[in-house]
């Protein structure tokens, strides 16, 4: 997944489609976005702060992860409390709102991170945070979309180690046929798109290939998605033993979204 033309452009994206109330707008949702402030909290701590990469894998050490994600919009819990029991927190890793902003920092080249070395802001680090709300918010999605490998979102072993090829952009054409505002059925959206990929799941266990490739596309589209604030989600609760559990059911493009979706268009056909 490669659009380094884009992406090295994707900071000087203007929607000049928008008026300039509309685009306002654009800014006011990018200004508010939780994803944007917590890549902006994550930089400028790094930038202000000791961080020494973890000698196994050059992840942020816990003491860290603990005082960063306490500056987050929403600090994810980190020790989980089974019973008489506390699972304390043991990796970065283990904590999904911060490692997906480790990942889109790393790929996009806004940081340096290496195995017992300080961690550091690059040269784009730094540009980054000058840019204005929206290009931050175009710039991270390009980074998502154009660089990163998909399946960090759902590292399941029988998905493979790669995604078939233009997988990415074959879910761009499915989004961006979608109207604005109108809910669309989370399966269909799903069957469709794994139809056009032909996405498989490699396993010799094949019960549950469709539910587990429908959980890819929620994980890997849908849930990104929705942190970038392109879409709203709609869910249900399902039985299950004695409790039940949230199913995704269905989901809308926002404006917003539709902004950002053509973004990544403009990138894919070089028109930025």
């Amino acid at each position: 997944m490669g659009k380094s033309r884009g992406i090295k452009n994707a900071g000087g994206v203007y929607p000049g489609r928008l008026n300039q109330a509309d685009f306002n707008e654009m800014i006011h949702k990018a200004r508010s976005l939780p994803l944007r402030r917590d890549v902006v909290t994550l930089l400028t701590y790094v930038r202000e702060s000791r961080v020494v990469g973890t000698q196994g894998t050059g992840n942020m050490p816990l003491k860290s992860v603990r005082e960063v994600t306490a500056r987050f919009v929403d600090p994810p819990v980190l020790d989980t409390e089974i019973g008489n029991r506390v699972y304390r927190l043991r990796s970065e890793a283990d904590v999904w709102p911060l490692y997906f902003l480790h990942i889109l920092a790393d790929v996009g080249g806004l940081l340096a991170a290496q195995r017992g070395k300080q961690w550091r802001l690059k040269r784009m680090g730094s540009n980054f945070l000058d840019m204005n709300e929206l290009q931050q918010v175009v710039y991270l999605l390009s980074v998502w979309w154009y660089q990163v490998n998909w399946l960090v979102a759902y590292p399941l072993e029988g998905m493979g180690d790669r995604l078939p090829l233009h997988f990415n952009l074959m879910a761009l054409m499915r989004l961006d046929v979608l109207p604005v505002g109108k809910a669309v059925r989370f399966e269909t959206f799903a069957d469709g798109l794994i139809s056009d990929a032909n996405l498989k799941w490699h396993s010799q266990n094949q019960d549950f290939a469709v539910l587990t490739l429908r959980s890819s596309i929620r994980s890997m589209v849908v849930k990104i998605l929705q942190e970038f604030g392109v879409l709203e989600t709609e869910y249900k609760e399902k039985p299950l033993g004695k409790s039940t559990t949230r199913e995704l059911v269905a989901f809308k493009i926002n404006r917003f979204g539709k902004e950002l979706l053509e973004s990544l268009k403009m990138m894919e056909t070089g028109t930025i």
